[in-house]
Parts: structure tokens; sequence; C-alpha cells
């Protein structure tokens, strides 16, 4: 007997990816982290990349978007406020958007689309956020007008 598996026709995969790359966000900005795909995606994930795999920590998803749009989560402390997401995983676009750029924020982010067919793999797609704009001296401009 011959045991058949079926793969769907309509496979996920990422139409724009960021391969890993470097995009660099300023501090106190927003950043906009666009992703496109094809195929019958169930959910797309976006959140902080596990050091060494392509996976999002536990406890590390900042936004879940499924075929109705973003779906509420529980985000770490230091992200609450400032992470939003928009589009749909029927849309073949979602936009993940972290705003008030902290230099703390500088890191890599994952985003993970799960497929519908049970028969299909999972995406994923990294990209890093350098960021610009933060002092980097032990005083600031205040500092210097209130004792010069």
């Amino acid at each position: 007997m011959a045991l058949v598996f079926y793969f769907s026709a309509g496979k996920i995969a990422f139409t724009t990816k960021y391969d890993g790359k470097t995009v660099t966000g300023l501090a106190g900005a927003s950043f906009n982290f666009t992703w496109s795909f094809s195929g019958d995606v169930s959910t797309v994930d976006w959140g902080l990349k596990r050091d060494g795999v392509n996976i999002i920590t536990n406890d590390g998803v900042l936004v879940s978007v499924d075929k109705n749009g973003p779906v509420s989560k529980t985000v770490p402390s230091a992200y609450s406020g400032r992470v939003s997401g928009s589009g749909d995983a029927s849309s073949g676009q979602v936009i993940f958007t972290l705003s008030q750029i902290q230099s703390s924020d500088a890191r890599f982010y994952g985003c993970m689309m799960f497929p519908a067919n049970p028969f299909d793999l999972s995406k994923f797609d990294s990209v890093y956020l350098a960021v610009k704009g933060e002092c980097l001296l032990p005083w600031s401009v205040d500092t210097m007008l209130l004792t010069g």
C-alpha cells in the first residue's frame, strides 16, 4: 500500500523579505516592517527573533494577524503601547510598526507565517534593526547649559 501526501498548489511564500539584512530606525521615531506574501496563510506573527535559530522567542510575539486582522496579544512590557500591525493574513501584505524607537530596540526581529494547509510548512524571515540618534555622551545639552 502506498502512502500519498497531498501538497497544496497554494504553498505559502514570502514575495518580499529582508533575509536577515539590516534596516535603520531613528531613536524616538517609528519604523514599519513590511512583508508581502502569497499562498493560503492563516496567521502571521512578528516578534523577537531567538538567537541562533529561525523562530520567535518564547513570549516574544509582539503582534499577530490572522485572516480577520490583528489579534490581541500580551507583549513584553518594554514594547507595551509601542507595537501595532495592519493588514491580515489573506491580504498578501502585513505591516508591523515599532513606535518611539529606543536604543535598546536594536536587535533581530522575526516574521513567521503559518499556512492554512496542515501539509504546508511555516516560513520565517528576519531583519536586524539598527538604531541611530541615541545620545552616546554621558551628559546632555540641558546639563551643559545648567552647569556651564
